[in-house]
């Protein structure tokens, strides 16, 4: 039992590394936007809107009032769709943020979150109500509902983002399998700088499903954590660690 528990805590940890924001190969991935055409408008937007949507909760039991969570999370998806003409074919791209999670009354929790990377900004934050009570009794099932908020800048693009989801969780021994299913709605809106300017000010909307899978290892004050998202038609990888308490 003990190889194993550590097999899954490495496992977790594989992931967490994969889904990092990567180095500087993959610099520069919305470089390509000012040649943007109309067609690649509404793919780029499912692609963008899964990253941000993604990746943001890695268990369903809420931390109850005054608990509070800090932790480092970040998305990859491991290739755009194919007919995203903007983004590098085959290539993934990803967002990583740090996020904050306080307990309030009522089986509330409020959380924010904001991070940077590849010229494309991250900021949102949203609220968890459980399903369930904040037990930790062995074998236990945890639910909740999260809804949040997000914004994505971009020198030549900006996106909005409501995301909905429910969340289910096991609390087995050291570990915490857990399950999501929600959707994602994003508004694109582009700024400036493409060739085509007739797509300036132009404002696409996209809207999908999301079904996650991971595993979230414990310890003392904190935690690891990998999963794997589905969302239209593409995989992505996710990752956390973080204090928690």
């Amino acid at each position: 039992m003990t190889l194993s528990i550590k097999a899954i805590k490495r496992i977790c940890l594989i992931s967490m590394f994969s889904a990092m924001p990567p180095g500087p190969i993959f610099a520069g991935a919305y470089s390509n936007f000012p040649l943007a055409r109309l067609s690649d408008l509404k793919p780029f937007t499912r692609d963008l809107g899964g990253l941000m949507g993604s990746g943001m909760n890695q268990t369903a039991r809420i931390l109850g009032f005054s608990g509070f969570d800090l932790g480092f999370r970040g998305t990859t998806q491991l290739a755009p769709e194919e007919k995203n003409g903007i983004l590098k074919k085959n290539h993934p791209f990803s967002l990583g943020w740090v996020q904050a999670e306080i307990g309030m009354p009522f089986r509330i929790d409020g959380f924010i979150r904001a991070g940077s990377y590849d010229s494309i900004a991250l900021a949102g934050g949203g609220l968890k109500y459980g399903l369930t009570k904040p037990l930790d009794e062995p074998y236990r099932t945890q639910a909740m509902i999260v809804a949040m908020g997000n914004m994505a800048t971009q020198k030549y693009f900006y996106a909005t983002q409501f995301s909905a989801s429910l969340f289910f969780s096991i609390n087995l021994p050291h570990l915490a399998p857990y399950f999501s299913a929600g959707f994602d709605n994003t508004k694109l809106t582009v700024q400036s700088g493409t060739v085509d300017t007739s797509l300036i000010r132009k404002k696409i909307y996209a809207m999908e499903q999301r079904y996650t899978f991971g595993l979230r290892a414990k310890f003392k004050l904190g935690y690891i954590s990998g999963g794997v998202t589905r969302t239209h038609s593409r995989t992505l990888v996710s990752a956390g660690a973080g204090l928690r308490f």
